[in-house]
C-alpha cells in the first residue's frame, strides 16, 4: 500500500453536509427535483464556494414537514 494516501471515508452518519446528488440519493429523488426544493425553500443549502452543499440538518428537517403534512 506504500504511496496510497486516500482518505477514509467518514463512518456512516457522521456526515453533516451533502452534495445534491447525495441528498437526492438519500430521498429517493433526482437531482432536479433537489435543486427546485432549493429553489423554491423547501431545503436549505449553503454554497461553499460557489457549490451547494445541504445540510444533513435540513434533510432532516424536510422529512418531518412531509411526515407532518401528510398526517403521520
Amino acid at each position: 500500500m506504500s504511496g496510497y494516501n486516500a482518505t477514509p471515508a467518514p463512518p456512516t452518519g457522521t456526515k453533516i453536509l451533502y452534495r445534491a446528488e447525495e441528498a437526492a440519493t438519500l430521498l429517493s429523488l433526482s437531482r432536479t427535483a433537489i435543486f427546485g426544493l432549493i429553489r423554491s425553500g423547501d431545503l436549505r443549502a449553503v454554497k461553499i464556494g460557489g457549490r451547494r452543499r445541504i445540510p444533513r440538518s435540513s434533510i432532516e428537517d424536510y422529512v418531518s414537514q412531509q411526515l407532518a403534512a401528510n398526517g403521520k
